[in-house]
């Protein structure tokens, strides 16, 4: 009687060895996406309370339900983003540019998706002062952390100062008042920011005929370019989903 008992309990042990392996061979693989820890960088992304919301999670869940993959967000200050991002402390960046900090990414072999979101970064300034010109600014207001790249070589030579805020709010309001010439903006971001806090979609605007940046939003890896490969064909297999997203969060709005 006593053999048999243990024999059941080796029965039972090898079996629940057997089960756990199982559940951790059929777990689905998890991933860190680093992203901004914007608190309100809509319809892009917002990063409130440890939670990380917006278009930018909404696609990236969409595509890893597609892969059978569990993605979790870790959102860094923008500096500090790129240095985890270098060291590989997360999987993946998003969003990223072979441009952006193209300094620090010397060395690195980085693989970047297809573009995702279209963008442009450009001046906005009262309506009035509209079409004037470069020679009509001087003082440049500009999101701390963010680099007016169209204009470093106004910078550099001394014809343009900047003035750095940590509120997209209040770095329009000062636009709005003539504090700043112009405001260095994300044209959707500025967009959402204008229509939700103005109150008036026409009290800044967008001034084409100034230097500006047309570019794309990529995800990028280092320790997983295979799965680069995948988000592009699911860019690719899922254009009508990907089209959607972006037209219920506006994120080319302005753009196209």
């Amino acid at each position: 009687m006593h053999m048999r008992w243990m024999y059941r309990l080796w029965v039972l042990s090898v079996w629940g060895l057997l089960v756990a392996s199982l559940h951790v061979a059929w777990a689905e693989p998890r991933f860190v996406v680093g992203v901004q820890n914007f608190k309100e960088y809509l319809p892009y992304s917002q990063y409130e309370n440890g939670v990380y919301t917006g278009f930018s999670r909404k696609l990236l869940d969409l595509f890893a339900s597609t892969q059978g993959y569990t993605f979790e967000y870790a959102a860094y200050p923008v500096k500090r983003l790129y240095r985890v991002f270098l060291e590989r402390a997360v999987d993946f960046k998003y969003p990223d540019n072979a441009y952006w900090s193209a300094d620090l990414k010397q060395g690195h072999t980085i693989a970047y998706s297809d573009p995702v979101v279209e963008y442009i970064d450009g001046v906005l300034v009262t309506p009035q002062n509209r079409g004037k010109g470069t020679a009509a600014l001087k003082t440049l207001g500009v999101i701390h952390g963010f680099t007016p790249f169209a204009y470093m070589k106004f910078i550099k030579a001394g014809e343009l100062q900047t003035s750095e805020n940590r509120n997209y709010e209040g770095l329009l309001r000062q636009t709005m008042t003539g504090r700043v010439d112009g405001a260095y903006l994300n044209v959707a971001v500025s967009r959402y920011y204008v229509s939700k806090y103005l109150q008036d979609p026409q009290a800044v605007v967008f001034d084409a005929e100034l230097p500006h940046t047309r570019s794309f939003r990529h995800l990028s890896s280092i320790k997983h370019p295979h799965i680069i490969t995948a988000f592009n064909a699911f860019l690719q297999t899922h254009t009508q989903a990907v089209e959607a997203l972006k037209h219920e969060y506006k994120v080319e709005e302005g753009v196209r």
